[in-house]
């Protein structure tokens, strides 16, 4: 291990809690109108866009059956919409309402002005560090796997 990896992982780690509390934060407000992995439904598919439920399942890493209840309760709400494809009956695709985009375009909003207030105070040559040093932070470490996100309920 390089003789700085203890104060990088130190410091990233009392970062991730910052940030963490910003997520909670961020999702409290939605949270009286859908749960955590409902919420989690709602952000794959303003990232990918209508789905086959099949597809979502495995992107969300749950079982059919399970994202069918969500899908169901999300449905209810007005969150989403579900609809059969013409030429193939059995296959059913899902997609955000336009609440459902107001929902996360409103949490996602919320979420970056909260960043930004934090790294506004700050210095601005820290914030070109912090810039360098997430992007490096990002590009190692990649995108989770929907396995760990679901052992979070997200």
């Amino acid at each position: 291990m390089p003789d700085d990896a203890s104060p990088a992982t130190e410091s990233t780690l009392a970062s991730s809690r910052a940030l963490l509390g910003i997520v909670a934060r961020s999702l409290v407000p939605a949270l009286a109108e859908v749960t955590v992995p409902q919420f989690r439904v709602l952000v794959v598919l303003s990232q990918g866009g209508t789905s086959r439920m099949g597809d979502l399942a495995e992107r969300i890493g749950v079982h059919p059956s399970t994202l069918t209840r969500t899908v169901e309760r999300l449905e209810h709400g007005g969150w989403i919409a579900r609809a059969a494809v013409p030429e193939n009956r059995r296959e059913v695709r899902v997609g955000l309402t336009p609440a459902g985009s107001r929902l996360v375009a409103t949490v996602t909003e919320r979420r970056r002005a909260m960043i930004a207030e934090v790294i506004d105070a700050m210095a601005p040559a820290d914030r070109e560090a912090l810039r360098v040093g997430m992007e490096a932070f990002a590009r190692v470490a990649g995108e989770p796997y929907a396995a760990d996100l679901l052992e979070l309920g997200i």
